[in-house]
């Protein structure tokens, strides 16, 4: 980016003036959110939405990023252990950043982990899609989360000399979806179907009569989703998607939120030279 006043160019994803009158100096960096807006419309009743302009309405790609994702990198890290394309967030915070792996966020969050001596909560919102980071504290203490449901021993956690337990959070998402599929109004119809055409085949070649043909079945109706809410093992409290406590002692405190950038893993690798990466 090349500022109008001085000429300057800065670097976009550092905000770091690398070349020009200001070389040396940093943009102070806005605190953000990279949500769906089915997330961001559950937490926003009065927001604003920017609008298109008209005469570029053509020009705007819809699948802008699977296409780049096929294009060939400018730049890349062989030997590191991701790919250059694979998708990180990646923050940085009193010292050497820390990238996150996309996948391996989503199968175990939230993720309590510690960079550079600070507790970190990092959390995939309820739609799999949206992630906030937080300073993992509760009046100054440190403190570990983990999702409503889940043992609290199960409770995902690493430090910088030991990786973190099991993921507790994949055979709890694995067992939710399961049991939505297999619920569900078509999935319980088919299911039947299929069961009772079989059983009938094995018995008789004989074409079905109306008077043998099995009674309709009452679909199933579908499992409502579980409300997304975190627990803290130290006071019990219960927190949502925002850091906020909604329940119990902690009632109406809130967690402090830390910068955090989802990125292709070589174009983060590019800015952090000495990033880590987390591990399971």
């Amino acid at each position: 980016m090349r500022d109008k006043e001085t000429g300057t160019w800065w670097q976009q994803i550092t905000g770091k003036a690398i070349s020009g009158p200001l070389k040396g100096a940093s943009l102070e960096l806005v605190l953000s959110d990279e949500l769906t807006f089915g997330e961001w419309k559950s937490e926003v009743s009065d927001g604003k939405v920017l609008a298109e302009v008209p005469k570029y309405v053509k020009e705007y790609d819809s699948n802008w990023e699977p296409e780049v994702a096929k294009y060939p990198v400018p730049i890349s890290f062989p030997g590191t252990e991701l790919k250059s394309r694979d998708i990180v967030v990646g923050l940085q915070i009193d010292g050497p950043g820390r990238a996150y792996p996309w996948d391996t966020l989503v199968k175990q969050s939230p993720v309590v982990d510690r960079v550079n001596g600070t507790p970190l909560l990092v959390a995939v919102g309820p739609d799999g899609k949206s992630f906030r980071v937080f300073v993992s504290r509760i009046d100054g203490k440190d403190a570990e989360f983990f999702l409503k449901g889940e043992a609290e021993g199960e409770a995902k956690t690493e430090t910088p000399d030991a990786k973190p337990a099991a993921p507790a959070a994949t055979a709890t998402a694995a067992k939710t979806d399961t049991a939505v599929a297999t619920t569900s109004p078509a999935a319980a119809t088919v299911k039947t179907t299929d069961t009772k055409v079989d059983a009938s085949a094995a018995k008789t070649a004989t074409p079905a009569t109306p008077s043998s043909t099995p009674p309709a079945t009452t679909p199933a109706a579908p499992v409502p989703p579980k409300p997304w809410i975190l627990l803290d093992a130290t006071t019990a409290s219960e927190w949502n998607f925002q850091g906020c406590a909604i329940a119990g002692p902690s009632l109406g405190k809130c967690l402090d939120r830390v910068p955090a950038l989802k990125d292709y893993w070589f174009d983060w690798r590019n800015y952090h030279h000495d990033t880590t990466v987390y591990k399971r």
